[in-house]
């Protein structure tokens, strides 16, 4: 393969290199050698929230996303240290002048057959092709989709023209034969290979789309290791084998060696703990932090953990009194103790945010200056901003244990800076609903990143292009931050794009329209006797399974 890249930049690991390393087809390495005694047993994980939607299109939340990674395929993969590497394209060519990427795809992979109850899918379990490809990116940016991740894309030749009904199809996007597809852009962007790792483009059967129309995230077919069984909403969702998957291992084995997996929903964080102590479960999704150092002592060989590229904040809309003053959002930044916080109460499991984008993000300033604990300052900033008596707000945060005892911890800090905070608990799903809508003033939000690069947190999430639903919860607008994180998506210069993204992120701490809280760890705890598994670096919610066995 050849990868001409004089306009291609890709962020932090993503090394050229990697993307040459074992490509698709290539047989998984895997321990032990030969597959005798790995085949078979359910892998049972408990999950402290109910996925939303396994439609690739509508899941950017994690936990559909945790689904998502075991039922469908995207052109492109991430492995688990976030080095970008071939999957369902096993090569591909980029052109001089970085606007034309083609793809080679991988062949002999196949739909899934069967789907729940033992029914057969409606695309019968056929071959892949470019054309299904093609079919794919026009369904996820036809505007009556409504994927509200499609606009990653926005730089495909043709996307505005088909958004707007000017042409029936996304014209960058085409069938060169039944293996060879070919993107095109309008205009270079620097992370465009990485986006299409994210799970929004993931390849689709046509058939079973239009079979179960907007019902599809109900009724998953996809092309992964695993296919859909069973899903009683609130409850538990059952995946089984697929047997043909595209797959083997080092040896010629096919493929995945469970014979499935079962997602059991259990918000109960010391529910959980006590279940897989019990044996209950292969593994748990969060241990709570009154368990942490148990955990350690237990289970030294399977509890395992690696900083991740994400952030928790409390987004604050600022069209809403009292955040549509900047002196009032700072007062808040200076009101809470973040390092004390996360010493009490995550057992150091964290690093203090200073600023949006996380450690180990391509254009992270370690220098950047954010906010200290001080409540004298905060008391200064609300006088100033007309507020001497101090402010009254609530606080909308999903129900989890841990945000609540975060939030009760910086709800008695904030008394001495004259912040009275009321606390209002809420399900996910109410509280995403709220933020799309502008409804939530002031709301705990986490994000985790879908693509490495800092286009994904700074232009996603506060550039004034995405207000509600495509990111900008907040509703912030500052009009030199848009120009510089604009700008940074067509900048091919690595050095210039760290210098804007810097910048931006500068102007954005200033502005404070997030209160700042930490940088994110990624945890899996395990019972000693899985075998293959390998925590990823994005979090342990993209962590894929075709490898993994159980030895017992």
């Amino acid at each position: 393969m050849i990868v001409k890249k004089p306009f291609l930049f890709v962020v932090i690991t993503f090394v050229l290199a990697g993307m040459l390393a074992g490509c698709a087809g290539t047989p998984v390495e895997t321990p032990g050698g030969q597959a005798e005694g790995k085949y078979g047993g359910t892998f049972r994980l408990a999950i402290t929230e109910s996925p939303k939607n396994l439609n690739p299109v509508h899941a950017n939340d994690t936990s559909s996303m945790r689904v998502v990674y075991q039922l469908f395929d995207t052109l492109v993969g991430i492995d688990s240290e976030g080095e970008l590497v071939p999957n369902l394209a096993e090569s591909w060519d980029i052109s001089e002048d970085g606007l034309v990427y083609t793809f080679k795809l991988k062949e002999g992979v196949k739909f899934h057959a069967t789907t729940e109850g033992g029914m057969e899918t409606a695309n019968g379990g056929r071959e892949v092709t470019a054309e299904n490809w093609v079919w794919t990116f026009n369904y996820i940016t036809d505007p009556d989709t409504n994927s509200a991740r499609a606009y990653f894309i926005d730089m495909v030749k043709g996307y505005d023209d088909y958004r707007e009904g000017k042409t029936d199809t996304l014209a960058g996007v085409t069938a060169k034969d039944d293996y060879i597809l070919q993107i095109e852009l309008e205009h270079n962007f620097a992370p465009f290979i990485s986006v299409l790792g994210y799970n929004t483009f993931s390849v689709l059967p046509r058939e079973d789309v239009e079979k179960w129309g907007k019902d599809f995230g109900l009724h998953p077919v996809g092309t992964s290791p695993f296919k859909f069984s069973e899903w009683t909403q609130g409850d538990r969702l059952v995946l089984s084998r697929n047997e043909n998957y595209w797959r083997s291992d080092s040896s010629g084995n096919s493929l995945p060696y469970l014979d499935g997996m079962e997602l059991k929903v259990i918000n109960d964080l010391t529910m959980q703990w006590t279940e897989f102590n019990l044996g209950n479960f292969e593994a748990i999704e969060v241990v709570d932090d009154p368990y942490y150092h148990e955990a350690l002592e237990k289970y030294p060989d399977s509890f395992f953990r690696r900083p991740m590229m994400g952030t928790y904040f409390y987004g604050m809309n600022v069209t809403a009194k009292p955040f549509d003053n900047k002196k009032v959002r700072q007062a808040i930044n200076y009101s809470i103790d973040r390092q004390g916080v996360i010493d009490l109460l995550r057992n150091g499991r964290a690093t203090p945010a200073k600023g949006v984008l996380p450690p180990g993000m391509f254009g992270y300033n370690p220098d950047l200056e954010g906010y200290t604990y001080d409540p004298v300052k905060a008391k200064q900033l609300l006088a100033e901003a007309g507020y001497p008596e101090g402010i009254s707000i609530t606080l909308q945060y999903n129900t989890d244990d841990i945000h609540k005892r975060i939030a009760e911890a910086f709800q008695q800090q904030m008394k001495e800076a004259g912040i009275e905070l009321e606390l209002k608990h809420m399900e996910g799903a109410a509280l995403f609903e709220a933020m799309q809508k502008g409804d939530a003033t002031f709301f705990r939000l986490g994000w985790v990143v879908d693509y490495p690069d800092p286009d994904n947190f700074l232009y996603v999430l506060l550039n004034s292009a995405n207000f509600g639903p495509l990111g900008n919860f907040t509703l912030y607008r500052n009009p030199e931050f848009d120009r510089l994180t604009n700008e940074a998506r067509l900048e091919t210069d690595p050095e210039e794009r760290r210098r804007m993204y810097q910048e931006a992120e500068r102007i954005a701490v200033e502005d404070a329209p997030w209160l700042f809280v930490y940088h994110y760890t990624t945890e899996q705890l395990l019972q000693p006797y899985v075998k293959g598994y390998t925590l990823p670096s994005f979090g342990e919610h993209t962590a894929k399974f075709y490898d993994v066995w159980l030895d017992k």
